[in-house]
This record gives structure tokens, C-alpha cells and sequence, in this order.
């Protein structure tokens, strides 16, 4: 199976990786490891078990996690807020659990690499693995991941000896884990009373505050504007975008070729990515001895025109907009954005009908905005985020009132002596709603399995439109008894987990502190690298 895996496959098994969980993903050009860290001072790279790490090891274990996290479609957490550091946490405890199998001999053999990779469904036909079905999965996996082209001698063999190494890895540290979490076991508490508040079919009464009520009693004033362009000149909104231009060259389909099935286009699209790959790696410094200046890197339009390659120059472009001359494409523009002054050359850029390698020429700086071609945007911004005060404030100070009004007397009753207007619900089962589309029924299904009858919310927040509500549960009825043998497995699995997740970071936490071991000094410096 490995003498097959080697002889056919021409990419890393991503939709495999995130359908099996293994958890993580190569990093596959070595050769674009020691690119800047953006501000990094130290040259201490973490210890483990008395053996010191490389820059090599650290930024293997980040691309890895950074991978994993977009194959298991948590992409999106990558440009959240404080997400460099998450990532560089993650790939400190893979690091451990790798070094924790590596000192109880946990070895992999070829034959169970083989066999997990036979018993993934993706790659089956009639409950069996089937060739011609791998070979159809890797053409189209093939776009998904770039391969460069400077990864070894044998670029193809790279990349297969690399995944079959991560498969090898993901099942010596899934191993270490089981170790640790073997024993873990939640409580055997009575979970009836959390059924009947999950699936207790509820009366429920709804107040809300919505901010465009309030929105006549906002008053935005010159001064309002002023100092809210003073206190924030690093908004988008108050500034130019900023705008880049770039050399490139295309490597494009041809008509004929542009109208192949899927298969065979994806096939001429990789034999272009190899002559852009080539193209891209002229481009790079030749490497020199340490405390040596490096030469200069080649020219690109000069090595262009010397492959017989036609570059072509953009005008100043914004991330959102194309530049003139080329067909709206993210991957062109998102290329683009993500070459700095240190790293002027991009990878190859998958377009729709063929590649492209992209060199940064200028940068044109965000600039702050006079305030005249921004005021009128932060007067409906201010006038927005106040009305919205506006509503958290009101519904704050009638929760409370309720909350001592409403002991003994009817909710509507002094709803309705309050001057607002309450809704009632129908026929209201929590587990139900919190998976409906509508963000509102969700939060209230939230809410209502922490509420006993008679018993009122705090405000809660409504984010799709800004609203504040208070819930009041009036009664719930019993819930239908069939379901909760069922509820009760998935509920103890659910406590279960989370006492697995406590326990892994204790662990993590605790071998960190260990003689011999401890994290490089500027860990989170590291997670943003791409």
C-alpha cells in the first residue's frame, strides 16, 4: 500500500485528514522556513526533555497546526482576534505529545499507516478500498494544497514520504493521549432534571428593546464626531485602503485545454504549477555563509524575459479589488497582500485557468481620511452604537424591576403597566430551537434551560439585529420520557469531554513545567507565520 501511495498519489490526502480527524498537516516547503518571525529577538527555541528544539522544529509544528485548523474547517478562527497565539499554544502541546511517544517507544509500523489510510470511507467503493477512487480523490485534492516545487530532489516523494510520516505521527500522539485521558470519567449525577429542562415543552414570554426605538431620543453632536475620529484614526473606515502593485507572470490554459474534464484540467494546471515553481525558486537569494550579506535576488522581469516568460505589472489595487487587465480572483489578491518587503516573490498562485508567481513592487500605506469625507459614516456609526446603549440600558433597568415586581404577580399584567409590549411564544422546546437558523430562537432556547418556571432572564443580547430581550418562563410541561435514555448517553459523553479537555491542559500545563522542558520565551511570536 505505501509502494502504492508512492506511485500514485501527487498531493497530501486533505479531505481524508479532516473526515478521520487526525489532526494536523505538513508544512511542505523547507526551504521558506527561516523567512522573519516579524520582531523576534531571541534564539531560544524551547526545550523538551532536556533536548533543545530547532526554528525548523518550531515552525514545522506551527504549519502543521495552522493546517489542521483550515482541513478541519476552522479556518475562520485564523483571523479572529488573538488567533497567533492559540496556534502557537497548539503546536507546543503536538510538540509534546510527539516527544512523550518518541520516550515510550511508541511505534508506528508501515502496515497500520497503510491500514488507516484503506479504511477511510472517501477512498471506498462497496465497502472496499478502491485505486481508480483514490486517484479521482487525489486529482481534485491537488488544487486544494500546493506542492512546491523545491521540497527535495524528488518533489512528488517529499511530499508522499511527508504525509506518510504525519499519519505515522498523528497515531503515536492520538496514543499518548489516550493514555492520559484513559481513566477520566464524569460524575453519575441524576440528568433528568436537565432533560425536562432541554425538552419540556415551555410557555415562554418575550420582551424585547430594540434599539431603533431609541433612536430619536440619540443626539450626535460635532464633538461626538470629533472625538471618536480622535480616539480611533486606525479604523478602516476613517482611512484609504491600502494599495499594492505587483509584477507577475501567467501561466495560463490554454482554450483547448481550458475545456477538459475536471480531471485532466487539474492535471495541466499542475504541470503549469511545476514550470511557475521553477520560475519561483530562480527568483530566490542564493544562500550564503552565516554573518554573510546576501547577494542581491535576481530581477524579475530580466529572469522572465530569460525564460522566455512575458511579466506583466499591475496598477495599485486594493485587497478587495482586482487589479485592472485581470479576472477578480481572491488567490491573486490574497497572494498579493501577504508578500512583504523580506519576502518580495510568491509562491505559485492557483488562479481559475492557470497559475501565476507574483513580486511585490510598491506599497501604497493606508492613509487617516479628512475628517469632512468621513463624518457623515461615523455619524450613523455613533448613532447606531448609541441607540443600542440606548436599548441595553432600558432593558437592564426593566429587567431589575421586573425582577422585584414579578414574585407572585402576573408577568404580563406588569409588563403591560410598564407600557411595553410582551410576546408569547408557542409551544417552546429548547433542544428544538437552539438548532434553528434564526439567531433569536437560538439565544432564547439558550436561556430557557436555565430558567425555572416563574423565573426571569437577565437581558439577553441578540446579535443578527441588535436587540436586547427578557425571557420569563410561565410553565413547562413534562417531556416525552422515550428520549431520555439517548439524551442521557449524549449528555454524559458531552461532561465527559470537557473533563478531558480540562485534563489535557493540565497535562500540557504540567509537562511544560517539567526539569529540562519549558516553551521558547516568544512563543506567540511565532503563530502568525503562514
Amino acid at each position: 500500500m505505501i509502494k502504492f501511495l508512492r506511485s500514485q498519489s501527487q498531493t497530501v490526502l486533505v479531505i481524508v485528514l479532516g473526515a478521520i480527524g487526525l489532526g494536523m498537516l505538513f508544512y511542505g516547503s523547507s526551504g521558506n522556513l527561516l523567512t522573519s518571525t516579524g520582531g523576534r529577538v531571541s534564539n531560544d527555541y524551547g526545550r523538551i526533555d532536556g533536548t533543545d528544539l530547532s526554528v525548523a522544529d518550531l515552525y514545522d509544528a506551527i504549519h502543521e497546526t495552522r493546517y489542521a485548523m483550515i482541513l478541519e474547517g476552522r479556518s475562520q478562527e485564523l483571523s479572529q482576534t488573538g488567533s497567533s497565539a492559540r496556534v502557537a499554544e497548539d503546536a507546543w502541546a503536538q510538540l509534546l505529545l510527539k516527544s512523550e511517544a518518541d520516550r515510550l517507544h511508541i511505534q508506528v509500523s508501515d502496515d497500520e499507516v497503510t491500514e488507516a489510510i484503506r479504511k477511510e470511507s472517501l477512498f471506498q467503493k462497496d465497502g472496499s478500498f478502491d485505486p481508480d477512487t483514490y486517484k479521482s480523490c487525489m486529482a481534485r485534492l491537488q488544487g486544494m494544497l500546493r506542492i512546491p516545487a523545491d521540497s527535495g530532489p524528488d518533489p512528488l516523494q517529499s511530499t508522499e514520504e511527508v504525509f506518510e510520516n504525519f499519519v505515522r505521527n498523528t497515531i503515536r500522539t492520538g496514543a499518548v493521549s489516550k493514555a492520559i485521558l484513559a481513566t477520566v470519567r464524569g460524575s453519575a449525577e441524576d440528568v433528568t432534571t436537565k432533560y425536562e429542562q432541554y425538552y419540556g415543552p415551555a410557555a415562554i414570554d418575550v420582551v424585547t428593546f430594540d434599539p431603533k426605538a431609541y433612536a430619536d431620543q440619540v443626539q450626535i453632536t460635532p464633538d461626538d464626531i470629533a472625538a471618536e475620529y480622535k480616539a480611533h484614526p486606525e479604523k478602516p473606515a476613517y482611512r484609504s485602503p491600502e494599495k499594492r502593485k505587483v509584477d507577475y507572470v501567467l501561466f495560463q490554459l490554454t482554450p483547448d485545454q481550458q475545456k477538459l474534464a475536471d480531471k485532466d484540467k487539474d492535471a495541466a494546471k499542475q504541470a503549469l504549477a511545476e514550470q511557475a515553481g521553477e520560475f519561483a525558486i530562480a527568483l530566490q537569494p542564493e544562500p550564503t555563509a552565516a554573518g554573510t550579506a546576501p547577494p542581491p535576488a535576481p530581477d524579475f522581469a530580466t529572469e522572465a524575459k530569460k525564460r522566455g516568460l512575458t511579466p506583466e505589472t499591475t496598477d495599485f489595487f486594493a485587497a478587495d479589488t482586482p487589479p485592472a487587465n485581470i479576472p477578480p480572483s481572491p488567490a491573486f489578491n490574497n497572494s498579493a497582500f501577504a508578500l512583504t518587503k523580506d519576502n518580495t516573490v510568491s509562491k505559485v498562485v492557483y488562479l481559475d485557468n492557470g497559475v501565476a508567481v507574483q513580486h511585490l513592487v510598491e506599497i501604497q500605506p493606508s492613509e487617516l481620511l479628512p475628517i469632512d469625507q468621513v463624518k457623515d459614516a461615523i455619524s450613523k456609526e455613533l448613532q447606531v452604537s448609541k441607540s443600542v446603549q440606548a436599548a441595553q440600558v432600558n432593558a437592564q433597568t426593566t429587567g431589575k424591576l421586573l425582577s422585584s415586581l414579578g414574585k407572585g404577580g402576573d408577568f404580563k399584567s406588569i409588563v403591560a403597566g410598564m407600557h411595553l409590549k410582551v410576546d408569547t411564544l408557542p409551544a417552546f422546546v429548547p433542544a428544538v430551537s437552539s438548532s434553528s437558523t434564526n439567531q433569536r430562537l437560538r439565544a432564547i432556547a439558550s436561556v430557557v434551560t436555565t430558567l425555572q418556571p416563574g423565573q426571569i432572564s437577565d437581558p439577553v443580547p441578540i446579535e443578527s439585529d441588535n436587540t436586547f430581550v427578557i425571557v420569563h418562563v410561565e410553565s413547562r410541561a413534562k417531556a416525552d420520557p422515550s428520549g431520555l435514555a439517548q439524551f442521557e448517553t449524549q449528555y454524559r459523553e458531552s461532561m465527559d469531554d470537557q473533563i478531558r479537555r480540562v485534563v489535557y491542559s493540565d497535562w500540557i500545563d504540567w509537562k511544560s513545567k517539567q526539569p529540562g522542558t519549558h516553551k521558547p520565551p516568544e512563543l506567540d511570536l511565532y503563530g502568525g507565520i503562514e
